[in-house]
């Protein structure tokens, strides 16, 4: 069985081998490739060629096409700067993304070079493997680009929901066109507040990711929600609200009883859980002893509903041998 198609059944809940690793890796891939991030990411030669080299380094689960959430942002407007040479950019200043519409938010900054490395990965890998394409989500986003507005009127809020909406559905269509296998939404930057933002403004967030993972599973693809430190007593509803197809769960050191309630919501709520490991994050130590904690479970459990991936990005430090270490484990 070809990646592709492993990851294809891991998100439908049919899998039976060993669980797939799926890493953000990102910053890793410009550094192994020897070329600064600020370079990679502007040139899509480079860019196709040092994630296809990270990938054919250590042959994991799936490829994501980026791990950046400043890439959205800088198409409305705001501005960049950057820090280390394989670091992401941080945000310095906002914008009036009321300005722009969303057609041309697809022509500005990064995102088309983004577009044609996606399409050069499925060219060349697409067959075997799973590309898959990585955006920030509508909360996020949302927080981020209307942080500095200073409004506090609930319709101008509302109205700049929708907004971000018609932005992030412009670029999930293009990513479903190419013909990518998965749709990772990140709301993992918000932590623990990804919640309290989405209910603030329940109706107009639902309306917004009911168009996305609609639109993506309309190309036979799957919606994967990124949330970071969220309460497990919170992931029914959070998945009545917005049913993604899979939701991984960042920042969190699972013991057999909670792999045990994930694996019972699983079943019945027909959804798949990414399961953390620490990768380059804390010592080896804390790495190996989660990964033989979900191991064991999977082992007395069976692998249904699981599939694991890095804790947030794999640091660009991490040595190398760790990750290799981490998949012939695998």
């Amino acid at each position: 069985m070809n990646g592709k198609v492993a990851f294809k059944n891991t998100l439908q809940r049919k899998n039976e081998g060993p669980l797939l690793f799926v890493p953000f890796l990102f910053g890793l891939a410009a550094k192994i490739a020897n070329i600064p991030l600020r370079e990679m990411v502007w040139d899509p030669t480079y860019y196709a060629y040092s994630l296809e080299g990270a990938y054919k380094l250590f042959h994991y689960g799936a490829i994501i096409n980026n791990f950046d959430g400043s890439i959205e942002a800088e198409s409305c407007g705001c501005e960049l700067e950057w820090q280390g040479e394989f670091e992401n950019p941080v945000i310095t200043k906002s914008c009036d993304f009321f300005k722009l519409d969303p057609d041309d938010f697809l022509k500005k900054g990064r995102i088309s070079v983004l577009f044609e490395v996606s399409k050069r990965l499925v060219a060349s890998l697409g067959r075997e493997t799973a590309i898959t394409g990585v955006l920030t989500g509508p909360c996020s986003l949302m927080n981020c680009l209307h942080g500095e507005s200073g409004s506090s009127d609930k319709d101008h809020i509302h109205e700049a929901i929708s907004l971000v909406g018609s932005f992030l559905t412009k670029l999930v269509k293009n990513l479903c066109e190419i013909k990518t296998d998965g749709i990772f939404m990140r709301e993992d930057p918000l932590g623990k507040n990804f919640w309290k933002e989405l209910g603030l403004f329940k109706d107009s967030y639902k309306a917004v990711y009911t168009t996305l993972f609609n639109l993506i599973r309309a190309y036979n693809n799957y919606p994967i929600l990124v949330v970071k430190d969220f309460s497990l007593e919170a992931i029914k509803e959070l998945h009545t609200l917005l049913k993604p197809s899979a939701i991984v769960l960042c920042n969190k050191k699972l013991d057999e009883g909670e792999l045990f309630s994930l694996k019972n919501l699983s079943d019945s709520l027909k959804v798949c859980f990414g399961l953390p490991l620490p990768v380059g994050r804390g010592s080896k130590d804390e790495l190996w002893e989660q990964l033989a904690v979900s191991k064991s479970f999977v082992a007395k459990q069976g692998p249904k509903g699981f599939f694991y991936t890095s804790d947030g990005e794999i640091p660009y430090d991490v040595p190398l041998e760790i990750v290799h270490e981490l998949m012939a484990q695998l």
